[in-house]
C-alpha cells in the first residue's frame, strides 16, 4: 500500500491523530501540542507513541526522559 494512502487511512481512524498531525509542522513536545489543540497531555502522548510505532512521527531526542520532541517523518511530509 502506498504511504500516502496508509497515512490517510490511519489519520481518518482518529480525530485526535489528525489534529496532532496537522499541528506538527515543526518539532514539538506532547505538552506543547496538548495546549495548542486543547486536549489532555496523556491522550496526546499515547497518540504520539501510536503514531511513532506506525512510523508517521519520530522522536528527535529519545534519550531524554522528559521534553521529548516529535516531528513528522520525512517519508510522510504531505498533509
Amino acid at each position: 500500500m502506498k504511504k500516502e494512502l496508509k497515512l490517510m487511512i490511519f489519520l481518518k481512524k482518529s480525530k485526535l491523530r489528525k489534529e496532532i498531525w496537522n499541528n506538527l509542522n515543526n518539532p514539538k513536545t506532547a505538552t506543547e501540542i496538548s495546549k495548542e489543540i486543547r486536549k489532555h497531555r496523556s491522550a496526546v502522548s499515547r497518540t504520539l507513541l501510536d503514531m511513532k510505532k506506525q512510523k508517521f512521527v519520530k522522536c528527535i531526542n529519545p534519550e531524554d526522559k522528559s521534553f521529548r520532541h516529535y516531528k513528522k517523518t520525512n517519508a510522510n511530509k504531505q498533509s
